[in-house]
């Protein structure tokens, strides 16, 4: 095995999911502007509608992101990431004029454990982009997609989803097409952190409020001197390296807090990674009855992946009706939009939460 295999644990509650890509040569090619948030929302959006993981938490800077994602089996997370991270670098690139890849490397996936200390911790983490770094005084200033507003103000991210392939095809039969002709407006619902499913969305609210108040005092009393501010921020050059060392460290497979908890979880990783390797050695010995014996919840090499089928791909999402006049005018409607609801289980009886969906997926409205 080349690189090792993508693993998540077993869990029928979800398994929250530390997510992060990088930029290639860690360039600033997601700087921050209104029209690269609008679309970074909207790509999430639709990302969710393909494969309906949870957000929990999401920071994007200039060169790298970070998420928090609930996910409840492996397929479902690389369904997410592949649709979000290719989409989205197609639109950096639309707007940027960059030609080649955006992302260094694949993401990186660390499990984080369903200890709440932990899960608070890393929420913390990521909710610390652009404080942590000097870039702004506090999480709320940062001018791009950040999940501290909306956690803060309690409001669903807003962003545009546009289908490019039939924006396309209209100009070329040479059609008046207008900037959201072609769009989906989505409202995404952040969801809470699994182990704090019980308390009411009000009370969610107020921790994570306290937790920003606790990271803007924190980084004023580390802060050696001004931060950058939001007006150099914005006008950053894109193709610049950083003027530091970007990070290089091996990522860790699991924040944990207690030894027992990070010791079952190495042990679980070790029996899927040795029945990986078994199967994996078989099959490239030319014993193809190999394929049935590599263990669930994984991508055998070239082969299917070892779960469930995948669910069937959703139909696009609707876009704003163009009709015409008698007059040869062209009439254009609202702008559709789509929710997508966060995971909330407060009043849900333990029995019914048991019987739930993974997740609420969004309506059009």
């Amino acid at each position: 095995m080349s690189r090792s295999p993508r693993f998540l644990p077993e869990n029928k509650n979800g398994v929250l999911v530390e997510v992060s890509s990088r930029t290639v040569n860690a360039w600033a090619l997601m700087r921050p502007c209104p029209e690269l948030s609008d679309v970074t929302v909207g790509v999430l959006g639709r990302s969710l509608e393909i494969s309906p993981v949870e957000i929990v938490a999401i920071c994007c800077m200039s060169n790298h992101y970070h998420a928090l994602l609930v996910a409840y089996d492996q397929q479902q997370l690389s369904r997410f990431m592949q649709h979000f991270q290719s989409n989205l670098s197609r639109e950096v690139a639309r707007l940027v004029g960059w030609k080649g890849p955006l992302w260094s490397r694949r993401y990186d996936g660390i499990v984080v454990s369903d200890e709440p200390e932990v899960q608070w911790e890393r929420l913390r983490y990521v909710l610390g982009g652009g404080a942590k770094e000097g870039l702004v005084e506090s999480p709320l200033q940062w001018p791009g997609v950040h999940a501290a507003r909306a956690l803060v103000d309690g409001v669903p991210l807003e962003g545009h989803w546009f289908d490019r392939t039939s924006e396309s095809m209209a100009r070329r039969r040479n059609e008046d097409v207008e900037e959201h002709d072609f769009a989906t407006k989505y409202r995404v619902e952040l969801s809470p952190l699994p182990a704090s499913r019980q308390l009411t969305p009000e009370a969610y609210r107020d921790k994570v409020t306290a937790l920003v108040r606790d990271i803007e005092e924190a980084e004023v009393q580390h802060r050696d001197g001004p931060v950058m501010g939001v007006a150099k921020i914005l006008n950053q050059d894109r193709f610049k390296a950083p003027s530091k060392s970007t990070k290089s460290s091996p990522r860790p497979r699991f924040h944990v807090s207690s030894p027992e908890v990070r010791d079952a979880l190495w042990n679980e990783l070790r029996v899927f990674q040795l029945k990986y390797g078994e199967a994996a050695r078989a099959l490239l010995s030319g014993e193809l009855t190999a394929a049935w014996d590599f263990p669930q919840g994984c991508y055998p090499p070239a082969l299917p992946f070892t779960g469930k089928p995948a669910p069937p791909t959703p139909p696009p999402p609707p876009t704003r009706d163009i009709t015409e006049t008698d007059s040869g005018t062209l009439k254009r409607g609202e702008v559709p939009v789509v929710e997508i609801a966060g995971r909330w289980q407060a009043t849900a009886p333990a029995n019914q939460r048991d019987q739930e969906e993974p997740r609420a997926r969004g309506q059009p409205s």
